[in-house]
């Protein structure tokens, strides 16, 4: 692939995992056209987070198993990089949730934060508000808060809802609850949603650990000022691919 792209002339830096990706940025790749990662999905979410930052649109190539979000298999890279330069494409911009913990920021995901258990043998128990009413007691495995982009990850998984990618709104999904009566929410893209934490538990963006929570914590989760961008060469029919990809 960097053998095609320089031999059309394009200008090309590397990194090994997104480790290297976020220094490269720094060091003078913050200014690049396009990222282009290599991998399967777990690849490109790694990515997008620091994509993101500088307004980059990122460019899948497939090698995993899923590939839900890549474009392109490698075979095809060829064909993408000539219609890369012809311009014959287009970026879609799906949101992202941010999520601040007692104040902090702790960054911005593609698909979704989740709060879940810190040992195999509990549970969490959580207050949960969203735009400041109450919703109640929380007594489950954990609780996921999820973009549109993210209704066909981890949340589809725990019983959550397939929405369609436009929809302006932010998914919030129990993991296992212990009660009938705590169903999954979709709320207002604006939204804030807010959990207090009543148990020692772990927090989670994107399957990465990013911190253990305590009680008395709070974390809120809302839109971020960041939009993700991946470069789309046909209209993505997401229904569609969760029959091919997701089976």
């Amino acid at each position: 692939m960097l053998a095609a792209a320089e031999k059309k002339g394009v200008s090309t830096l590397t990194a090994v995992g997104d480790e290297e990706l976020e220094p490269l940025m720094d060091a003078g790749g913050g200014d690049a056209d396009l990222v282009v990662t290599v991998g399967g999905d777990g690849t490109i979410l790694r990515a997008v987070s620091s994509a993101a930052k500088r307004s980059i649109p990122v460019l899948g190539v497939n090698l995993g198993r899923v590939g839900f979000f890549s474009e392109i298999a490698a075979e095809n890279f060829d064909d993408a990089l000539e219609k890369l330069i012809s311009g014959d494409y287009t970026i879609e911009r799906p949101a992202m949730l941010a999520c601040f913990v007692n104040g902090e920021c702790y960054g911005s995901t593609l698909n979704d934060f989740s709060i879940h258990r810190q040992e195999l043998a509990s549970i969490t128990h959580l207050d949960l508000f969203v735009d400041g009413d109450s919703v109640g007691d929380v007594m489950a495995d954990g609780l996921i808060a999820a973009t549109p982009s993210g209704s066909t990850a981890y949340t589809m998984s725990a019983g959550g809802p397939v929405v369609a990618p436009k929809l302006d709104c932010i998914l919030v999904t129990p993991i296992c609850p212990h009660s009938l009566t705590v169903r999954p929410i979709v709320a207002s893209g604006d939204s804030e949603i807010r959990v207090r934490v009543k148990c020692t538990c772990r927090l989670s963006g994107d399957g990465r650990n990013l911190r253990v929570l305590v009680p008395g914590d709070e974390a809120v989760f809302k839109k971020s000022e960041m939009t993700a961008g991946f470069v789309r060469f046909s209209k993505r029919n997401v229904f569609r691919l969760i029959r091919e990809k997701l089976i």
